[in-house]
């Protein structure tokens, strides 16, 4: 068993290093299926967008999470849908669901992430699939929902992917970290600059952008077919 100096685990660049270093120790190159042939495939309906999207109105809301990953990678399994609103439409969002016939189930902190990222989990009345509404207040916020709309395969908004980047570096869990090497590694290196320079701008760690381009080449292995 491998054993090394213990990691801050409340840090997210300690843990984005820890599973950059492992990768470029360990991983194999491919990844075991056809992660092409699986971006062909439509994306999985979520079964409640189009119920948001009534509830919501004139307020804009961003997918993200693992949904907004499919529409930059290869889709994988996730339980709920998470939708993103600006901090000054947060309120309104939440008094739209409400009244919309959904519970409020808990409220989500973030108390490790440098995004100002908080929200709220909701159900609707009847049941179903559960949904994380979430905010901040921060300057980032304004430049995403101010960049060109992106859409999936279904012609859901989603965010950015410059910004999906940003979220997924901030959370560092050991899924954010494969789906950032997956968004990566179909980039080109001119693309990944561009990454580069959105997130920089963004986000204040010194070590980020080596960390950009490191997923991206690690991220490149996954898709080498033999």
């Amino acid at each position: 068993m491998e054993s090394g100096p213990k990691i801050d685990v409340t840090s997210a660049a300690a843990r984005r290093r820890f599973y950059l270093d492992r990768a470029m120790r360990r991983q194999t190159r491919g990844s075991g299926s056809d992660l092409r042939f699986l971006l062909t495939l439509p994306r999985t309906p979520n079964g409640i967008s189009l119920l948001v999207e009534q509830t919501f109105g004139t307020i804009p809301a961003l997918l993200v999470g693992a949904h907004a990953v499919a529409a930059y990678a290869a889709e994988r399994m996730t339980k709920d849908v998470d939708y993103f609103v600006a901090g000054e439409q947060y309120a309104q969002a939440e008094e739209r669901l409400r009244d919309g016939g959904w519970t409020k189930l808990r409220d989500l902190h973030f108390p490790n992430a440098k995004l100002g990222l908080h929200g709220s989990a909701w159900r609707p009345h009847a049941g179903g699939i559960e949904i994380d509404l979430i905010t901040s207040e921060q300057e980032w916020v304004r430049a995403a929902f101010a960049a060109p709309i992106t859409r999936d395969k279904n012609g859901e908004r989603v965010i950015p992917l410059e910004f999906l980047v940003l979220m997924k570096l901030d959370s560092a869990r050991a899924n954010d970290q494969g789906d950032i090497n997956r968004i990566l590694g179909r980039l080109t290196p001119e693309r990944v600059e561009e990454v580069v320079r959105v997130v920089t701008r963004h986000y204040d760690d010194p070590a980020v952008a080596a960390d950009i381009r490191q997923s991206a080449e690690i991220g490149r292995w996954e898709y080498e077919v033999p």
